[in-house]
């Protein structure tokens, strides 16, 4: 089930009125998924207090809740925010974990958890967690032995400790997510923000962060910027199924240095300026 996610998070309200609209249609809604943390492409999160709200909306309407979590390790204050799956007391939550962003990219590999209990044929009960190996076992015959080897290497050195293994990458996210802001803020000082309508939001972790600007960021501004400039960034207006963010641009500092951030920023300061001229 797919609802509009603003920068909170799900609106508890408009998940009822979804939910309620599919069974009016003679539907029956099953789950709701959700990325509440860093989510790509915003770089936004949920506040606990809408991951409460959340959680009671979706019990009322009796949806699974499908918790996808790929950038949860990378946050600055990691016992800032607990996930939905920590919050649930029903039973109601899955929850999606991913090795190929927090061990190494292309990995490939994940992990789910998933402890409600399901009914099959016979009566007989089992966890969705099982169910869904007998189905993976079935689908792909066997995961990557060697990718398994190597995850399981890093997670017995740190005493199966993930967020211990991401110690390195979440201070390299974090350390570029700040050298990103304190740029924009360098080259765009906030009277000029207001001249220009120039906005951007401040993720507290993982490696996404969106601008709106005063003009139109489709893909042939962003040929432009790429060509003339240096700097690639993505158009967000894909990302809006409905309509919209045709003046949004999404920038990663995932697999950069210092160095190539601040000479970016200071490239994209003079496209966003040729642009809004």
């Amino acid at each position: 089930m797919r609802t509009e996610a603003p920068a909170g998070g799900p609106d508890p309200q408009a998940v009822r009125a979804a939910a309620r609209a599919v069974r009016a249609a003679g539907r029956r809604p099953r789950a709701l998924y959700v990325v509440p943390d860093f989510a790509n492409p915003s770089g936004t999160s949920m506040p606990v207090p809408a991951r409460a709200r959340l959680l009671d909306a979706a019990a009322e309407e009796g949806l699974l809740v499908i918790e996808d979590n790929p950038y949860g390790f990378f946050a600055r204050d990691p016992g800032e925010r607990p996930t939905l799956k920590a919050l649930d007391r029903r039973r109601q939550v899955v929850y999606l974990g991913s090795f190929a962003k927090t061990c190494f990219p292309g990995a490939r590999l994940g992990y789910v958890v998933a402890d409600q209990e399901v009914a099959g044929p016979g009566g007989r009960r089992s966890l969705l967690a099982d169910e869904l190996a007998r189905l993976k076992s079935m689908t792909t015959v066997n995961t990557p032995a060697l990718s398994q080897a190597v995850i399981g290497g890093m997670l017995l050195r740190h005493d199966c400790r993930l967020r211990a293994a991401n110690a390195p990458a979440t201070a390299h996210y974090a350390a570029n997510m700040t050298v990103l802001l304190r740029e924009l803020e360098r080259h765009f000082p906030a009277t000029e923000r207001r001249r220009l309508g120039l906005s951007w939001n401040r993720p507290e972790g993982g490696f996404f962060a969106v601008l709106a600007v005063p003009f139109e960021a489709d893909e042939a501004a962003m040929e432009r910027c790429a060509r003339d400039h240096g700097v690639l960034w993505t158009p967000m207006a894909p990302f809006y199924p409905a309509g919209g963010g045709e003046r949004r641009l999404r920038l990663s500092v995932s697999s950069l240095d210092e160095r190539r951030i601040v000479a970016g920023v200071g490239a994209l300061a003079r496209f966003i300026r040729a642009s809004a001229a």
